[in-house]
């Protein structure tokens, strides 16, 4: 009995093992075809072999609770961020709330990761425009920051997270994207994704779990 159940266990083995080689180079690719790229120019270190990717920079702006929001504000967190108006009534609705039924409402509460909005019209969106459009949003303080500035300082801001150059000189607004921009925290972009489809925005979701995996401690 003993000799029939050996030979059973054998067989099984002999059928498993090539069934779970196959998964392990599966899974095992999957995983490093996942890795999100790096977006922007790159170039080598001077007096290095290290290659520098583009980073967003610094800025200096205002927040929806009158507040100064800085680069100090989302030091070491993921940034989810973006472009738009609250006069907007086409675009800048949708694109926002895809963001936050698909997005923000998944990673509110993340200790990792913190969503941005940067308004485009200035003149007319000042901290306490920007409050009653995060209230309306149920936009959490310090979860979800609306952001203002001067129309040179956002231009600035913009054409760092490599959207449509904008010079800032003009006092109409600023031509702005549908695309919702991934940062990580190296401040590097590591995404972009169109706020209209909805479906990006689920991509959107899938990438930030990817990137979150990145800052997990190695096993």
């Amino acid at each position: 009995m003993a000799t029939q159940i050996d030979r059973r266990f054998k067989l099984a083995l002999v059928l498993l093992l090539p069934i779970a080689f196959v998964a392990i180079l599966y899974y095992g690719s999957f995983r490093v075809d996942s890795v999100l790229p790096i977006y922007g120019e790159r170039y080598v270190a001077p007096n290095s072999t290290d290659t520098i990717y583009h980073k967003v920079g610094e800025f200096f702006l205002t927040d929806q609770k009158g507040n100064v929001f800085t680069h100090d504000t989302v030091k070491g967190k993921i940034r989810v961020t973006n472009f738009f108006f609250a006069r907007c009534k086409g675009v800048c609705p949708k694109m926002n709330g895809n963001l936050a039924t698909a997005v923000y409402e998944k990673f509110k509460y993340s200790p990792n990761i913190v969503f941005v909005s940067h308004t485009v019209d200035p003149n007319h969106d000042d901290p306490k425009v920007l409050n009653t459009y995060a209230n309306n949003m149920a936009a959490e303080y310090k979860h979800w920051y609306f952001v203002t500035g001067d129309y040179k300082d956002i231009a600035e801001v913009q054409n760092q997270y490599l959207l449509p150059k904008a010079d800032g000189s003009s006092t109409d607004q600023i031509a702005h994207s549908q695309h919702i921009i991934l940062v990580d925290k190296e401040d590097r972009i590591r995404g972009s994704y169109d706020g209209l489809d909805y479906a990006k925005m689920k991509k959107l979701e899938e990438d930030i779990k990817l990137l979150l995996q990145e800052y997990k401690p190695k096993q």
